[in-house]
């Protein structure tokens, strides 16, 4: 646990203002968003005290968060997760404020683009968040893929072993065939275990592969499951949920702040 006495890192200070993770506090600070005792910062690692020094974002004073939410919601194809959108797409904040949540505090764990589908999670713990989407936690996510080809197993080798797309070496952890109940047989269901979370990872690799994607839903962020939640709906997680994400990698006070 840091001493409080000597402070605390801003971006960590930030995060449990609700402002989002620790990486999109760094990028506030560097970009000269923030002000601490009227003056505008962009050093990133200082330190400030909770008890002494205010700190502020567009003009206002920004203090931690007393109540923190969590929320699962099933996005369904066509809602655009971001806070808003140049296109005038519905938004997956404007979609749960439709459901009476009150989300616009929140920040999305993990991006799903527009035509993916399922398990979205949504919270102002910035602590959480950063350790949900940093690399070297290694969450595990788990998607359904309906795919134009059956995948050979040269193809699930490759998959496994890695793909290059933009610079990059795209890996999944496993896949699984999932038996077509169907009578489609021109498609193919897969369970894909990813422990990256790279843009359009699924549909990047499969595109090296020149197979089409054609459906992609996400049924699991580390141990929460999407079960039984109806498309478009949200849920508050449970006690037990929040703390296996806790745990999931990440003890609070331990990574480093």
């Amino acid at each position: 646990m840091e001493n409080m006495t000597d402070g605390i890192r801003l971006n960590r200070y930030l995060a449990q203002c609700g402002l989002g993770s620790r990486r999109k506090c760094d990028d506030l600070i560097s970009t000269g968003h923030i002000y601490v005792n009227g003056e505008r910062v962009r050093e990133l690692g200082i330190k400030v005290n909770p008890d002494r020094d205010k700190v502020e974002f567009h003009g206002n004073e920004v203090r931690p968060i007393s109540k923190l939410i969590y929320l699962a919601y099933n996005k369904p194809r066509g809602v655009v997760v971001t806070k808003s959108d140049p296109e005038g797409r519905e938004t997956v904040f404007e979609a749960l404020k439709k459901l009476n949540y009150d989300a616009e505090h929140l920040n999305y764990v993990g991006r799903l683009d527009f035509n993916s589908e399922g398990l979205l999670l949504l919270t102002n713990d910035g602590d959480l968040i950063h350790a949900l989407t940093h690399p070297r936690f290694r969450i595990k996510k788990v998607y359904k893929v309906k795919v134009d080809n059956e995948l050979r197993a040269e193809d699930i080798k490759k998959l496994i072993d890695g793909v290059e797309s933009e610079n990059q070496l795209l890996k999944a952890a496993a896949i699984r065939a999932i038996p077509d109940h169907t009578d489609d047989s021109r498609q193919f269901w897969y369970e894909i275990d990813l422990f990256e979370g790279k843009n359009r990872q699924i549909r990047r690799m499969m595109e090296a592969l020149q197979i089409n994607v054609s459906r992609l839903k996400r049924i699991q962020f580390a141990f929460v499951k999407l079960g039984d939640l109806e498309t478009g709906k949200a849920r508050f997680l449970s006690e037990r949920e929040i703390a296996a994400l806790k745990n999931c990698g990440f003890k609070k006070g331990k990574d480093g702040g």
